[in-house]
């Protein structure tokens, strides 16, 4: 028996059903765990006979010359000593107790190395105060292995809902002007106006190959679809394909095959841009997302509006600078951006002369997974006092667009 060809009019992107030339290797199901990425807390205690309280949620301990503070501290957390008023850290020398559990640096930052307790003193003639900190496992939830510049909110009430049912949950709108879709789940009333993802997409290029305006439903799902081609190739192909309007789908950026290596680098870089026949292009990571969460009959509402209409705003598109053929955020653990991170680049340790210029950021960068430069997002932690002879310690950290993070130290020496 032949394959079904369905062919539709207007110009959008088009399905059709073909045999598999090979079989395809099964792609590895992601149960998508929504979870915010934050920073660590601090715990902060206080205790018996007099000692003082302090909060190290804003990474900074205030010392007290009358009492000794107490501080907890996560594992691999940074935090600054301050001191009393007219007290001068040049003239302040600060040590620990057990340098394996914490350490501290001639301007009095304190990093969290091992689970346990160590005391830090600080010194200057007739000047002395101690912290006594607890070193505890690390907290904080971990990123899923999803790659997704997506922004997500209100987990906690998806998290209620899921509990309740995994039916029903999620209304897709698709902002056509603004190339953003929003997923919503219910809220106590079982109204789907409580914002949980935004995607950036592209949208209809216009004319007849617009993105029509209206209310539909998922209708059916594949794994790949075959679309109609350009110029160059009489027919391209969409992988996690979701429909929703008969010839209107939700599909990744246009692949030359259906191998994942034959992405269209080049469609793939005009992502957030009313670049498609009709159909709603996302990234091989939102489109797998809808296709795996999003079930048949999932509402799908297309508007034109302006950002006002997309209450968490539209997600950045990253242009990607490795030209390997796939897409980045595609979740197959063959991809050869699975696992990656972004990179700070020359942050090699440094001996100084007393006195001598410094600037911490001289001769750094940092470049995303996909080669892109981002060092104007490098955040700095620690300081040096370069007329302060002693060992100083810059922590380096960067957030890229994909939410992945990247740290190193940098010791630096005054002499």
């Amino acid at each position: 028996m032949k394959p079904v060809k369905v062919v539709h009019q207007n110009g959008s992107v088009h399905l059709k059903e073909q045999k598999k030339k090979q079989i395809q290797k099964a792609v590895l199901a992601i149960v998508l765990s929504l979870v915010v990425i934050g920073a660590a807390f601090f715990t902060v205690y206080a205790v018996s006979r007099g000692i003082a309280e302090s909060s190290a949620a804003d990474k900074n301990v205030q010392l007290d010359s009358d009492n000794t503070i107490d501080a907890t501290l996560a594992r691999g957390d940074i935090c600054t000593l301050t001191l009393p008023e007219g007290v001068d850290v040049n003239d302040v020398t600060f040590s620990t107790s057990d340098a394996k559990i914490v350490r501290v640096d001639a301007a009095g930052r304190v990093d969290g190395l091992a689970e346990g307790s160590a005391t830090v003193t600080a010194k200057a003639g007739d000047f002395s105060a101690s912290c006594r900190f607890t070193v505890e496992q690390a907290r904080g939830a971990k990123r899923t292995s999803e790659i997704t510049t997506a922004y997500l909110a209100n987990l906690d009430t998806l998290y209620a809902n899921i509990k309740k049912s995994r039916d029903n949950l999620y209304r897709i709108t698709v902002n056509r002007r603004t190339n953003t879709v929003t997923i919503y789940t219910y809220d106590e009333s079982g109204d789907y106006n409580v914002p949980v993802r935004a995607m950036v997409c592209s949208c209809g290029q216009g004319g007849s190959n617009i993105t029509p305006v209206g209310e539909y439903r998922v209708a059916s799902k594949r794994e790949w679809a075959t679309l109609y081609g350009d110029a160059a190739h009489e027919y391209l192909f969409g992988q996690y394909v979701t429909e929703f309007n008969g010839e209107y789908l939700f599909h990744s950026v246009p692949y030359e095959s259906q191998e994942k290596y034959a992405l269209e680098i080049d469609e793939y870089n005009k992502l957030g841009a009313s670049v498609s026949q009709g159909c709603v292009r996302l990234s091989a990571s939102d489109s797998y997302w809808i296709y795996k969460n999003c079930s048949l009959n999932t509402p799908v509402r297309v508007i034109d509006a302006d950002g006002s209409a997309d209450p968490l705003g539209t997600p950045p598109a990253v242009r990607q600078n490795i030209y390997n053929g796939w897409d980045p955020t595609d979740p197959d653990e063959e991809n050869p951006f699975q696992g990656k991170r972004p990179r700070i680049l020359n942050i090699e340790d440094v001996t100084l002369k007393k006195g001598s210029a410094f600037d911490p950021m001289e001769g750094v960068a940092a470049k995303d997974i996909c080669g892109n430069i981002i060092t104007d997002r490098v955040l700095v932690q620690g300081k040096v006092l370069t007329d302060k002879p002693g060992t100083y310690y810059l922590t380096y950290s960067i957030t890229d667009d994909f939410h992945l993070t990247r740290s190193a130290t940098r010791t630096v020496v005054v002499k």
